[in-house]
């Protein structure tokens, strides 16, 4: 790695660092720790929501896939535009209006208590497996800069993103999402603008592309392929909208603003994924055996196929940039999970059960403790993932959130739409959803759908897309099934008068506007302070064309530069705007 990209990194470091300690001050209590207030305007949520949908595993495992296949790892991303569409004329406005601070209060609300607690202690460890999954991209990525190994890399990385993660509540995580998400868009932009002017033009990409079809390698059945773009895309739309994520919604100052940032959301989810997978789609035409180039990667070589675009195309500097972007994506994420972490232990476990008088010191200390012990099992988890061959990087993440996550995630989707089911179906239907997981993870084989193809065997690649579409499909009919079968056993006259009361309310307020005088006080500080901050990291970037290279390589750092100043400038009007409305 060349002296001027480890500065550069370095300074971005430091300029993150700035931001969460000007943004430390409005956490001034556990209901700012944990969810800002919910005061934040709806391009802050926005960002959040955008930047926690993927992290450096896009430029490391999806990169791999692209490489790979080409099109297909597309349709993963285009399911969060669709999810996040959904939200916006549904769920995310139910889920405002419900008036919670965590995710934890909606399966308390719907399910009781026991149920609450059933889910907080399985959200735990799912949380970290996720973190760990995304560490792991980020460490992949810096470990093929360096040339060192990658759990070294992964401990080193897992220490300095926790020291970043506990510094500060939601206002932090929220802040510095906004400011990642413009130095990233504005980067990966220019760096697919770049390699689609060195490949001739989409067009010629799509020629040269080293693929069999527009299904990609190694698949022979456009059927499984149709399938796996659905199921996908289903899968994506629910890990979107259930109440386990509904956090990125409640921090809106009000239910229009939680439905305007889950908009922006889903529109940057349609045009960012084809930019960024334009250079992993350029190296694969280059026909480079990445395994030779990082042999410290070892199986997982083709995880560096942005990487190589960046160290063969791009001017010095770049480099650098793009590091910061890949810390970016993973910091976003990871903050965000490990905040939502701390708020549901203190105040699902520790206020709730431990120490119900504790006061808002001891509140904020347990949240920053809680996160503190969340990034450590992060670093161990992903050292075992980085010892892991069995599966490629991408592989990994989809059964990750086909076997584990949709069981969560299908109960509290459905919590909000059918209404009238007893508690008991809350943890009964995860149950089943696990026992789904279970029987896909060690009975099923995809080999026993042979005969319906009349083939001899299936590739890899098709029996690991057969195992995602059955565990997704499964967790739909039958989990989903029950779910909505428990409805026949629900009797308002068996429900206690106060878990009546609590779901009655529910209901209601799921319908009932936020009024003025339930909102937050709304700082207008966040959009100014942004602001200079954007305009001061965009004059950054653009100083270093003033480096010796040729007109094309200067370029890249003036437009990158000029679309965060751009961004910077944008920010303030909107905030000036807001102060000046009566």
């Amino acid at each position: 790695m060349q002296t001027l990209d480890l500065l550069v990194v370095t300074g971005y470091f430091i300029f993150i660092l700035i931001a969460a300690l000007i943004f430390k001050r409005f956490s001034r209590s556990s209901s700012g720790f944990i969810r800002g207030g919910g005061a934040m305007m709806w391009w802050m949520a926005g960002a959040t929501a955008f930047m926690t949908q993927f992290s450096a595993w896009t430029f490391t495992g999806a990169a791999a896939k692209a490489f790979e296949d080409g099109l297909p790892v597309l349709f993963l991303f285009w399911g969060n535009a669709v999810g996040f569409f959904i939200a916006a004329w549904f769920f995310a406005g139910r889920y405002r209006k419900l008036r919670v601070e965590t995710a934890m209060e909606v399966i308390r609300l719907r399910f009781g208590k026991v149920s609450e607690q059933i889910y907080t202690w399985l959200q735990f460890p799912l949380t970290t497996l996720s973190s760990a999954i995304w560490l792991n991209g980020l460490a992949i990525f810096v470990a093929a800069v360096f040339g060192i190994d990658l759990k070294v890399t992964i401990i080193g990385v897992g220490v300095i993103v926790t020291l970043i993660a506990v510094s500060g509540g939601s206002w932090t995580v929220s802040a510095t999402n906004v400011i990642q998400l413009i130095l990233l868009m504005s980067i990966t932009l220019i760096v697919g603008v770049y390699a689609l002017f060195f490949a001739g033009g989409p067009t010629q990409l799509a020629h040269d592309f080293p693929a069999e079809s527009i299904m990609g390698n190694n698949i022979s059945y456009w059927q499984i392929f149709v399938l796996w773009v659905v199921i996908i895309m289903t899968k994506q739309s629910i890990s979107t909208n259930n109440a386990m994520t509904c956090y990125r919604f409640l921090v809106t100052v009000n239910e229009k603003e939680a439905r305007k940032a889950a908009f922006v959301t889903g529109i940057l989810f349609i045009i960012g994924p084809v930019m960024w997978f334009v250079p992993p789609w350029v190296t694969a035409t280059s026909g480079v055996d990445l395994a030779s180039i990082y042999p410290n990667l070892g199986s997982d070589a083709n995880n560096a196929a942005y990487l190589y675009f960046i160290d063969n195309y791009m001017p010095a500097g770049v480099l650098g940039l793009v590091l910061a972007a890949m810390i970016a994506a993973t910091i976003a994420p990871m903050t965000t999970a490990l905040n939502r972490n701390a708020g549901i232990f203190v105040r699902n476990v520790y206020q709730s059960v431990i120490n119900t008088n504790a006061t808002e010191d001891q509140q904020m200390f347990v949240g920053k403790l809680a996160t503190v012990v969340n990034g450590v099992l992060a670093v161990v988890a992903a050292l075992f993932f980085a010892s892991m061959q069995e599966y490629s990087f991408f592989d990994l993440m989809m059964l990750f959130g086909a076997l584990l996550q949709i069981p969560l995630a299908i109960p509290s989707l459905l919590a909000v739409v059918v209404t009238r089911t007893p508690d008991w179906s809350g943890w009964a239907t995860l149950l089943v959803g696990l026992m789904v997981s279970c029987f896909i993870q060690f009975v099923f084989n995809a080999n026993w759908l042979l005969p319906l193809v009349s083939a001899d065997s299936f590739t890899n690649r098709e029996i690991i897309d057969i195992t995602v579409i059955v565990a997704i499909l499964s967790q739909v009919v039958i989990t989903g099934g029950f779910f909505v079968f428990t409805s026949y056993f629900y009797k308002e006259s068996q429900q206690g008068e106060e878990r009546l009361s609590e779901v009655n309310q529910m209901r209601s307020n799921m319908e009932r506007p936020i009024s003025e005088s339930e909102q937050a006080n709304v700082d207008y500080r966040q959009g100014t302070y942004l602001g200079w901050l954007s305009k001061g990291l965009g004059v950054a970037v653009m100083v270093m064309a003033l480096l010796p290279n040729d007109l094309i390589d200067r370029s890249a750092f003036v437009l990158i530069g000029l679309l965060i100043l751009l961004s910077g400038f944008g920010l303030k009007h909107k905030q000036k705007a807001l102060i000046a409305k009566p």
